[in-house]
């Protein structure tokens, strides 16, 4: 890949828009009524859907964040000297990592509620159940404030970059 276009990366919302908009998501696009008289496998697996959804939806979103964004090592030593300077590279790797490490966690945050919600005896408790899970996972997000924060900086600064072609001769005038 020749030609780097930094213009494709999607834009990073910051943590409480991505709250928002998995928890809405997930509102909208899983069942919402359960009654009481329902049998208590009925009742668990209704509320393991919504956990299940929510996590699938962080895990996506987060993916799409970590494969948008250029790895150093992967280009140009031009871009990558270029995105040192303008961005440090350590905290930019940092802040990736933490993201990734977030998906991470949520993803083991969701396995583990599934697992207790199995022991669920009531509507009640694996009400309670869900709503620690999630309340969990925007706890991990709210903590990624900064580095999304960070990332969607980075953004904005690599989408202004002019698409240079690192193996052809280009004349820089800078001043």
């Amino acid at each position: 890949m020749s030609l780097y276009n930094f213009k494709k990366i999607t834009v990073v919302p910051t943590a409480k828009d991505f709250i928002d908009i998995v928890l809405s998501k997930t509102q909208r696009k899983t069942p919402t009524v359960i009654h009481r008289h329902y049998k208590i496998g009925r009742i668990r697996q209704f509320y393991m859907r919504k956990i299940k959804f929510t996590q699938q939806n962080y895990h996506d979103k987060l993916t799409q964040i970590i494969t948008d964004f250029p790895r150093l090592e992967d280009v140009h030593p031009f871009y990558a000297d270029l995105m040192n300077v303008l961005y440090d590279k350590d905290h930019y790797k940092l802040a990736l990592g933490q993201i990734n490490t977030a998906r991470h966690l949520i993803d083991n945050v969701a396995k583990d509620y599934v697992r207790l919600m199995k022991y669920g005896d009531s509507l009640y408790r694996c009400k309670q159940l869900k709503r620690a899970a999630l309340g969990r996972m925007c706890t991990i997000m709210k903590k990624q404030k900064q580095s999304l924060e960070y990332l969607e900086q980075v953004r904005q600064h690599l989408s202004r970059l002019p698409s240079i072609d690192p193996n052809t001769r280009t004349l820089l005038i800078c001043g």
